[in-house]
């Protein structure tokens, strides 16, 4: 009987000592740490700029990105650190983007992307604007296991919309509200200040090229939609326009109010960067513009309306900060109490960055 109840006792603790060694061995294949996923990381559904259907296996750790407003936008935000890689066109501004290196980057911009490249660093997404070969790079990328997001950070038309998804995919809302309200408030101090203007003040706005401006549903239509925030009517906003390239004679006859050209300086073709251009660049830019054929008789050169200003300056947060250096040029009565280089240096301090002066320039009237 004795050694009855002894074998027992000894049965009764090898399955108990079993069932425990099995329920550590089945816990620790559950555990978050064997899978690589973050403990209570969900799947995060999210409708892009392109009205596509993205899902994420959970809030990004690590992106690739393409242009360099979606990558301002993602430092704003405070999720630069998931950013690993970006392209030429942003990269190639060393003293704002030190953390890259122009040598490890993912093509020049968003239509010529290195996707071997991509492929090598094994992100889990790819974020570039609508106007990128999206579709193109979702086809090829998908089946390595890289998801592509559709942001457009020079969309100012809809820049509340790019900053919400990059909230949602980087699991950041708070910095994504952050930057909107940045963005909403910088558009207010103008909406309150010219909203009842009438009639608005034409522009002229030129980019890069003699003769090249900004036509509603083109590439510069972005730059349309800065002229009408500040209060202005773009002469050759009619969206019927072929084309971003206009005859000069065109010009003339519509005899703007205001002229203002947005340049690239030192950089990359209408791109931008921190450093502004050097010293008489941008007068020498100007004196090419008075001099025109005809254009000394035009009101905006008479009137000292005529400026310049750089893509980098003009381009930020959706291009709110050109708004506001074209709203207070276009109707500096009614701005006076807005300043225009203070809105600058606090979209510099979002950034990480030093005030810098230099990416505005007027040209006085009859010469540079």
């Amino acid at each position: 009987m004795k050694n009855d109840m002894n074998w027992r006792v000894l049965a009764r603790r090898w399955v108990a000592a079993t069932a425990v060694a099995i329920a550590l061995i089945t816990a620790g294949c559950s555990a978050p740490a064997s899978t690589g996923e973050s403990p209570g990381s969900d799947p995060i559904t999210i409708v892009d700029d392109a009205g596509r259907t993205v899902t994420l296996d959970g809030p990004i750790d690590t992106a690739v990105v393409a242009n360099r407003y979606n990558s301002e936008l993602i430092r704003a935000m405070g999720s630069i650190d998931k950013v690993v890689a970006v392209d030429t066109n942003t990269a190639q501004d060393r003293a704002y983007w030190s953390r890259f290196d122009p040598d490890q980057v993912i093509g020049k911009g968003q239509s010529e992307l290195n996707l071997e490249k991509i492929i090598e660093l094994d992100p889990d997404v790819l974020i570039l604007p609508r106007n990128g070969r999206v579709e193109e790079y979702a086809q090829k990328l998908t089946p390595a296991g890289i998801n592509v997001l559709t942001v457009t950070g020079w969309d100012n038309e809809n820049i509340v919309g790019q900053v919400d998804i990059l909230g949602t995919a980087f699991g950041n809302p708070d910095g994504a509200r952050k930057v909107i309200d940045f963005f909403t408030t910088t558009q207010a101090s103008v909406d309150d200040r010219i909203g009842g203007i009438a009639p608005r003040k034409r522009v002229y706005w030129e980019y890069g090229d003699p003769y090249t401006t900004a036509v509603p549903g083109t590439s510069n239509d972005g730059w349309h939609n800065m002229i009408v925030s500040a209060g202005g009517v773009n002469i050759f906003g009619d969206p019927g326009f072929q084309g971003d390239t206009v005859d000069p004679e065109q010009i003339l006859r519509a005899d703007p109010d205001l002229i203002l050209k947005t340049t690239s300086g030192g950089a990359l073709k209408n791109t931008g960067v921190y450093t502004p251009p050097p010293a008489g660049e941008f007068a020498r830019i100007g004196r090419e513009m008075v001099d025109r054929p005809g254009w000394g008789d035009l009101a905006a050169v008479r009137g000292g309306n005529v400026h310049l200003m750089t893509g980098f300056a003009g381009g930020g947060l959706g291009k709110v900060i050109g708004t506001v250096y074209l709203a207070k040029a276009l109707y500096p009565a009614q701005m006076a109490d807005v300043d225009a280089d203070a809105v600058f240096a606090d979209w510099m301090a979002m950034q990480g960055m030093a005030p810098v002066d230099g990416h505005f320039h007027t040209v006085a009237p009859g010469r540079a």
